[in-house]
């Protein structure tokens, strides 16, 4: 715990002295308005826990993990344009808090700031490609994730590689690049790799049952978001799966709009739904799964156990998070 402290304060400070705010004021205080909110920082930390694991060093892996943060805060503030999300971290989204060309304008800028971020390492050409390819991957999925919300039978393996794409990959690409930047041999980063993509599964799951089951005090978001904007998690896939013909076109009323609710009654209604056919237990019993196999693809990388444990630890406070 005191080594993943000790990397977290290190990469807030470094991002302290890191000058956002430059002028014209309108394209950059909206970035970094988004980038230095207090957050779990997870792609970053990840990314130097790699690099410590191989006996790499902060100062070689502090400008990749930036370059990881700013290009995911990046996909944030378009995303939450594309969602009409009011709310990110408990603060309002950028397109609320100024306007949606502004958004858009800000979120292409901070796209460039990561690549130049990315390019401040030994080994920039590994990362950039790296970041060239999980940002492709990145946008397949917000796309697949668009197409789900008009769509009438999207399947659970459907979405489970949409939030592969979404989600897990920039997660398993931020171990990598840790590992990269170290001098890691390809076979570990594979299984650092692998490691992260079920590591992001898992906390993609957790955020769709937060989503339902949280305090916005604690998540940062509209509790019943996903609900009220349609979108089909796995909490509802998992529902019409468990669901009885009578419970599936209750929910389908209430999801494509044949039940006129005010969106406090549609979520409350949804919810309902989900406690009696315990799909939160079910959705929990899958990410566990995920946890399951990154512990396995951790235990194949060729190092020895004390080398993983800050990782491992760091994994484990994810899988008992309430945000």
């Amino acid at each position: 715990m005191e080594k993943i402290q000790q990397l977290k304060e290190r990469f807030d400070a470094f991002m302290n002295g890191v000058d956002f705010v430059k002028t014209p004021e309108g394209l950059y205080d909206p970035i970094a308005y988004t980038v230095m909110q207090k957050g779990k920082r997870l792609r970053p930390m990840l990314c130097l826990l790699a690099c410590d694991m191989f006996g790499g060093e902060f100062n070689e892996a502090k400008y990749p993990a930036l370059a990881l943060e700013t290009a995911h805060n990046f996909t944030l503030i378009h995303d939450d344009i594309m969602d009409q999300a009011p709310l990110r971290r408990g603060k309002e989204t950028v397109y609320k808090k100024w306007n949606t060309n502004q958004a858009i304008l800000s979120g292409d800028a901070a796209l460039v700031m990561a690549y130049d971020f990315a390019m401040r390492t030994h080994r920039p050409l590994e990362t950039v490609a790296l970041l060239n390819k999980v940002l492709m991957e990145v946008c397949e999925g917000q796309q697949f994730d668009m197409v789900f919300e008009t769509q009438d039978d999207v399947s659970i393996p459907e979405y489970l590689e949409m939030i592969r794409l979404k989600t897990a990959v920039l997660l398993a690409t931020s171990l990598q690049v840790g590992a990269v930047v170290a001098g890691a041999d390809e076979v570990d980063q594979k299984h650092l790799y692998d490691f992260g993509i079920a590591l992001g599964m898992a906390f993609q799951l957790q955020d769709d049952i937060l989503d339902c089951y949280s305090d916005v005090a604690v998540f940062g978001k509209v509790t019943g978001g996903d609900i009220v904007e349609n979108k089909k998690t796995m909490m509802y896939l998992k529902a019409l799966e468990l669901a009885s013909q009578e419970q599936k076109s209750h929910l389908k009323g209430l999801y494509m709009g044949d039940v006129v609710v005010n969106s406090h009654r549609k979520i409350d209604e949804v919810i309902a739904l989900y406690d009696e056919l315990h799909v939160k237990e079910a959705v929990e019993e899958l990410m566990t799964d995920y946890y399951s196999q990154a512990t396995v693809h951790l235990d194949a990388v060729k190092l020895a156990e004390e080398r993983k444990v800050h990782l491992r630890r760091y994994a484990e406070m994810l899988s008992g998070r309430e945000k």
